[in-house]
């Protein structure tokens, strides 16, 4: 029997046919133009060889126009780095709202100066930090107060920065006999390194190491970030890894930067993670020297590294928490977003994420130093422990969130 719909069904598609092409006719004829200032960025159409941005996310999507595109591609680095090497791993990777990445690297120190047009706005953007801006360390890690989370909530620490040598392209404009000699003078620091410090370095492609863990090490890159933005030529040769005895100390070669420190423990003591990861990459930096070579470092920039987000200290510092009441609670987010901190659930298996169990880190790296950094996130998360201690109890926690520059009403969300 053939199927006829009735007048109740024919009517609702009617009426939603009306509604679509009401709305098509109220934008043709009634709409006024795109208010970039009101309602964010309008993306220009592609031509000639400027790329099509117009549903892309990323930082340098809001910011590369047809004009300034076209006053810097023919410029190029004196080790060879142009402005289309620089974008390409935006245009490959749309990004998502929520979460900003950059869409952009430098290929080595000259790219911030060659094509600061398109740098300075996405810095200014992301960091908030202005050309006439200065950046700050400061590594006493004695400074620091109430580094010690409760181990009943934090389940583990993993502090994470990264360096780049002076006088080398960076990684996204990195040929290969520049990747081999850094590689080799590389390895001899690690060959001096002593004590605490001393371990093992093997290059990637002995990997992967049931031994290692959560380190998710691969024999290939895994990451379109790597493999768009040039970082991945010649993969997995002249990159490695390097660990001390007990594997709390771990130094990544030639991979997103020169080198990536990392060191982990196994409970809430950031003060103590901190203070080994400043140790050791001292320990690092005092071995380089006798080399010869020294980090890339700039008053206004920080640390010199491939991303534009991570410049400054190039410190990320991501705590694993589990927060039961908390996590499913949906004024978490704005929680957050008070004490300028962010949540990530990447790498979490589903019994995590059920029972509460989240990454909690901070942003923002550039003009802030590194304890103020460690700080922030450490009161940032023992807040956060003292509410969810208020919700185990059946507490109420309005009295206790944190007060807003603005108006909870008005509190709006970047999309």
């Amino acid at each position: 029997m053939d199927y006829l719909p009735n007048r109740r069904l024919l009517g609702i598609v009617a009426l939603g046919c009306g509604v679509y092409v009401a709305r098509e006719m109220y934008v043709m004829y009634y709409m006024k133009p795109w208010n970039r200032e009101e309602h964010g960025y309008e993306r220009p159409p592609p031509d000639g060889n400027f790329p099509d941005l117009r549903l892309h996310n990323n930082l340098m999507a809001n910011h590369l126009t047809p004009d300034l595109y076209n006053s810097l591609r023919n410029k190029i680095t004196e080790k060879g780095f142009t402005l289309d090497k620089a974008i390409q791993v935006g245009v490959d990777n749309p990004g998502v709202p929520w979460q900003r990445a950059s869409g952009i690297v430098a290929g080595d120190r000259e790219s911030y100066e060659m094509f600061a047009p398109l740098f300075d706005e996405i810095i200014r953007e992301y960091h908030g930090h202005r050309k006439t801006d200065f950046h700050s360390r400061d590594l006493d890690s004695r400074k620091i107060v109430g580094g010690k989370l409760s181990s009943a909530y934090v389940l583990s620490v993993r502090l994470h920065t990264r360096r780049s040598i002076q006088g080398y392209s960076l990684p996204a404009g990195c040929c290969r006999s520049e990747r081999r000699n850094l590689e080799d003078l590389i390895r001899l620091v690690f060959k001096r390194l002593g004590g605490e410090f001393e371990g093992e370095y093997k290059s990637l492609s002995d990997f992967p190491d049931p031994s290692l863990g959560s380190l998710n090490v691969s024999t290939h890159p895994t990451s379109p970030i790597i493999t768009c933005s040039g970082r991945a030529r010649d993969w997995p040769e002249s990159r490695g890894i390097y660990r001390n005895k007990d594997i709390t100390f771990v130094v990544f070669v030639n991979e997103d930067d020169h080198v990536q420190f990392r060191c982990f423990d196994k409970g809430g003591n950031v003060q103590g993670v901190f203070d080994k990861l400043i140790r050791g990459i001292a320990a690092f930096e005092r071995e380089l020297k006798k080399s010869g070579e020294e980090f890339m470092w700039d008053d206004h920039l920080g640390y010199i590294v491939s991303d534009p987000i991570y410049l400054g200290t190039a410190l990320d510092v991501r705590v694993r928490v589990k927060l039961h009441h908390l996590s499913t609670d949906p004024r978490l987010r704005w929680i957050l977003t008070a004490y300028k901190l962010e949540r990530r659930r990447a790498g979490l298996s589903e019994g995590d994420l059920l029972s509460g169990v989240m990454f909690i880190h901070g942003s923002r790296t550039l003009g802030v130093s590194e304890v103020h950094s460690v700080q922030r996130l450490c009161d940032g998360v023992n807040r956060l422990i003292e509410i969810e201690r208020m919700l185990e109890r059946g507490e109420d926690i309005e009295d206790a969130l944190p007060t807003a520059p603005v108006p909870r009403s008005e509190f709006k969300f970047g999309v």
